[in-house]
């Protein structure tokens, strides 16, 4: 009888694992499910917000060109604010955003910022959460400053090519993101194609910015 009882008691030991180990992998399968959609959604939502700003910059481009390169109006959709992709479209409604950013060049050089002003364009830059594209911003930018400031006297950083895949991609679709690098000291060259640290830029507010830029960048990652 006692023996009859150990193979029972074994039995159903044996069964009680099995139960216990399905049980844990129905959980993790789950959890594996669950894991899978959030990240299908993201980017789904991710692909949206690149459609919509896409939309807006159409709609922007046409509207500039409509009005001999100035908008009458601000867009204003979802806290996307097409002014601050400052991009130029001749007369005829040629060009688009091939010539992105070349009315700069005609503009006055800016006057220094202020450090609320910053914290405005940084805010705005951090805002766009969809696809981590306010991250990835806030990176180029850290690194932009964060090399002028280690490397004062290194030409090749005091040079920034609008023309360039990141550029074009991960700072010039981004509201608050090039109106940083202006208010750093950062100025239009004479061809339109790119920025140019003055000589004059305030070693201070660019170190000021890259410590705001480096902490909005460590928030965003978190």
């Amino acid at each position: 009888k006692e023996k009859n009882e150990n193979v029972d008691r074994e039995k159903q030991r044996r069964f009680m694992g099995k139960e216990m180990i399905k049980t844990r992998e129905q959980m993790e399968m789950e959890a594996r499910k669950r894991q899978a959609l959030m990240k299908k959604k993201e980017k789904e939502a991710a692909l949206k917000e690149r459609q919509r700003i896409r939309a807006e910059l159409e709609k922007d481009r046409r509207e500039r060109a409509a009005n001999k390169g100035k908008l009458s109006s601000k867009l204003g959709v979802d806290g996307y604010n097409p002014d601050g992709i400052q991009y130029d479209v001749p007369a005829d409604g040629q060009g688009g955003a091939e010539n992105a950013d070349a009315a700069i060049a005609k503009k006055p050089k800016q006057a220094a910022p202020s450090a609320a002003k910053m914290d405005e364009y940084i805010s705005k830059v951090s805002s766009y959460r969809a696809g981590g594209d306010g991250g990835n911003c806030l990176k180029i930018l850290k690194a932009y400053i964060g090399n002028v400031v280690k490397n004062p006297d290194e030409p090749k950083y005091r040079k920034i090519n609008m023309d360039n895949k990141a550029y074009k991609t991960k700072v010039k679709p981004f509201l608050g993101a090039k109106s940083l690098l202006l208010a750093v000291g950062f100025n239009p060259t004479e061809d339109g194609l790119g920025l140019e640290l003055s000589e004059d830029a305030d070693v201070k507010v660019l170190e000021q910015a890259l410590e705001k830029v480096e902490a909005a960048y460590d928030a965003y990652m978190k």
